[in-house]
């Protein structure tokens, strides 16, 4: 009788419409439910609560230290540029890699971005590589240097690095940081469709309008 007070009681704390929710919605957040909901039970409140706390604060660091890296192909009849991973149906552009940081740039993980896109590159081996820096709202001073060792990485194979669509303070740090004498000028203005007609010429994007940002 009194296994099934204590059973009820503790049900009577559990959303368990909530946590079928987060299991159908996210797997990682309901395991991490279920982990400070076990911490509760055995350690009591607040123990559970900073062993829920500690294992988000681990993923969260897991998943900023490798960013995901998105290889962008122009958007078929337009001048904007989206994943090519989540639409196959993208045109990759010939000679061009663009890619994009789905997050800031900082000293654990720049080194991610630029082993990644050093891989795409060498098995497409193109002459222009273009960062879009449109969704990196950060950009420390390590992962200046990284893109510098990048930019110099990329002229030894022969191929050049643009930088497009920085952020205010993200321009601040790179022009700080020395990246304009080596990729040339960094402003607000240029998006991914203007960078390749400024590079391969104006037939590269002859009547394509539009920018480059897409989801």
């Amino acid at each position: 009788m009194l296994a099934a007070v204590v059973l009820v009681a503790i049900l009577g704390l559990i959303n368990v419409t909530a946590l079928k929710r987060l299991y159908r919605l996210d797997r990682t957040e309901f395991f991490i439910a279920m982990a400070a909901t076990a911490g509760v039970l055995s350690s009591g409140m607040l123990r559970g609560v900073m062993i829920g706390a500690l294992i988000s604060l681990l993923l969260l660091i897991r998943r900023a230290s490798s960013p995901y890296v998105a290889f962008l192909g122009r958007i078929p009849g337009t001048g904007r540029f989206s994943d090519m991973a989540r639409h196959p149906d993208n045109e990759p552009i010939e000679g061009v890699l663009i890619f994009r940081v789905e997050s800031s740039l900082l000293y654990f993980n720049a080194e991610h971005m630029r082993d990644t896109v050093l891989e795409e590159f060498h098995r497409a081996r193109p002459r222009l590589v273009i960062c879009d820096l449109s969704s990196s709202p950060i950009v420390d001073l390590h992962a200046c240097e990284v893109l510098a060792e990048l930019a110099r990485e990329l002229a030894g194979e022969g191929a050049r690095l643009r930088l497009v669509e920085p952020r205010s303070s993200v321009r601040d740090m790179l022009r700080q940081g020395g990246l304009e004498e080596l990729v040339g000028t960094i402003n607000r203005f240029t998006t991914v469709a203007e960078a390749l007609e400024q590079e391969l010429g104006n037939t590269a994007n002859k009547g394509r309008p539009g920018t480059s940002r897409a989801s």
